[in-house]
């Protein structure tokens, strides 16, 4: 069973990888858009209408994208102090309990945000302002999201089975 989990979590690993370069793009061409319409304002007194519009759209998918780098490296709030005053096995019990509760909040936003994307759609729901429609940008959001889901299971097995621990160099993306 480890085999097959760590074999997972190898896959995963790659997966995570596209998702990090597209959130760190996201972020470019948020930053180039402001640039943009800072400077347009600047010499022509004039910003560009749809620059707040694009931005908005573009930061639901680069934190969507932090998700399954995050996940992979456990990049959660934990609280460690109790473990390492109650030992090695407390700590992996509490380690494993805390990615069980990470597992269920992470679906629970995963099912919110496909429900979020399913309005967006229904209702044709644009942006203010250049009416640029929203609900691709929340499925995009909410399958990524989505796919992260398994990532934590996987993440949650490797700490059950002892395989995983925060400082590890191979759990590193």
């Amino acid at each position: 069973m480890s085999r097959i989990v760590d074999t997972l979590h190898r896959v995963v690993t790659q997966i995570s990888k596209p998702t990090a370069i597209i959130g760190i793009l996201g972020l470019l061409a948020i930053a180039c858009v402001t640039l943009a319409s800072v400077t347009a304002r600047a010499v022509f007194n004039s910003a560009i209408v749809w620059a707040h519009d694009a931005a908005s759209l573009i930061i639901i998918i680069v934190v969507a994208t932090c998700f399954p780098t995050g996940v992979l490296l456990r990049k959660h709030v934990a609280i460690e102090f109790l473990g390492g005053a109650l030992g090695p096995r407390w700590t992996r019990i509490l380690d494993t309990f805390g990615a069980v509760i990470t597992t269920v909040a992470l679906a629970v936003l995963a099912w919110q945000m496909t429900v979020i994307a399913g309005q967006e759609v229904a209702y044709n729901s644009t942006t203010t302002v250049a009416r640029i429609p929203t609900g691709p940008v929340w499925w995009a959001a909410a399958i990524i999201v989505c796919v992260s889901v398994p990532m934590q299971v996987i993440v949650t097995l490797r700490i059950a089975a002892g395989t995983s621990t925060r400082d590890a160099k191979e759990d590193h993306v």
